[in-house]
């Protein structure tokens, strides 16, 4: 068997999360515990993410499908990790701590996504033409989470500050499950129209984006299975892991929501972004871009939608105040300002580039600085 380094990732983090778990039933519980658990947790899903890519990689390749669309199912795989800590933070009762993580990953993605355009391939006038499904599909995306996320924070935003004395207001459960629904059907529509419209190989065609080697070796349908299996177990372990460590960040580190949610996004979404290096390394362009794109949309209609359903499921409350408007009303620039610079002329330069380095800065900034008052 060739041992690959994901797999020793894999193995060491399971490994050490099993030890653990023997000291604490021991009753051995060191002050250091809660950062061992974490790098465990990122290491196991770091091996995670790179089996759900392979095996997403195997099934677009048994379907003949382009690799811009077969990184958007790797990167909607990768997300699976995110989704067990959003679940872990529900069921313990964490609502606006899961509500403040879902939508604090939108801001690192899109600095990802930014950084990530520096080093595109340009042409001769520093230009990077981006594939159609981008230009004609997803920035409608980018246009109606952008519509949402500034719709709905001043709506919230309203209600926080002209909230009669003495209540609170909040969204209910049953709330939060129909605008989780709402969001999560747009995805889906998404994903029909992108696989039916530019999923499918076209050996010969003009755009580069929708070519591909129909020679490719196929996946057998047992290692696909297999490879879901194991990904599946180690974002659930590793999910949990990162989940214990919000709960050590705010109550014994004393971290406010925004800032501990801002950790654990960079702590969780780090094997994704090693996704994107490692797929331009390869120079598998489109994956890499399909990767650092989805992890914008993916985050709002998927982890965030996903967030709201399950919250509105077990009964979930979300108050309406400084916390849960901040996030969702400074989303608007940065989902914009991606909209702007994709459907311009449906190329990106180093210039736009910058220009949204220096947008995702300062709202992080504002976020980390101020995010935590009230």
């Amino acid at each position: 068997m060739d041992v690959k380094s994901w797999h020793l990732s894999y193995i060491t983090g399971l490994a050490v999360l099993v030890a653990m778990t023997v000291l604490q039933s021991l009753g051995i519980h060191p002050e250091w515990t809660a950062f061992v658990e974490l790098t465990a947790g990122i290491m196991i899903i770091a091996g995670a993410c790179e089996a759900f890519v392979h095996a997403v990689e195997g099934i677009s390749h048994n379907l003949d499908m382009t690799d811009y669309v077969s990184g958007i199912y790797a990167s909607l795989a990768s997300t699976i990790p995110e989704l067990s800590v959003i679940t872990f933070l529900v069921v313990g009762g964490e609502f606006e701590m899961a509500w403040v993580l879902a939508l604090a990953t939108i801001f690192v993605n899109s600095l990802v996504f930014a950084v990530y355009s520096l080093f595109l391939p340009k042409d001769e006038r520093g230009n990077f033409q981006l594939p159609d499904a981008i230009m004609w599909v997803g920035s409608d995306l980018l246009s109606m989470a952008a519509v949402i996320s500034l719709s709905v924070g001043l709506s919230m935003l309203m209600l926080h500050v002209f909230a009669a004395p003495g209540t609170e207001p909040v969204f209910s459960g049953d709330e939060l499950l129909i605008f989780g629904l709402c969001l999560i059907a747009v995805f889906v529509a998404y994903l029909f129209r992108i696989t039916k419209y530019y999923g499918k190989c076209e050996p010969g065609a003009t755009d580069p984006t929708l070519t591909c080697d129909l020679h490719v070796k196929k996946m057998p349908r047992r290692t696909v299975v297999g490879l879901l299996f194991i990904a599946s177990l180690g974002a659930l372990l590793g999910g949990e892991a990162l989940a214990s460590f919000a709960d050590y960040a705010t109550q014994t580190m004393h971290l406010t929501f925004i800032h501990a949610a801002l950790l654990l996004v960079v702590f969780g979404g780090a094997p994704e972004y090693i996704i994107v290096a490692s797929s331009h390394k390869k120079e598998q362009v489109e994956v890499a871009l399909s990767n650092a794109f989805g992890g914008i949309v993916q985050v709002f209609f998927v982890i965030f939608g996903y967030t709201l359903i399950v919250a509105g499921l077990v009964g979930g409350v979300v108050p309406i105040d400084l916390f849960s408007v901040v996030l969702l009303f400074f989303a608007f620039p940065s989902l914009f300002i991606l909209r702007v610079m994709i459907t311009d002329d449906s190329k990106v330069n180093n210039l736009e580039a910058i220009a949204m380095i220096s947008v995702f800065i300062m709202m992080l900034y504002m976020l980390l600085r101020f995010g935590g008052l009230g």
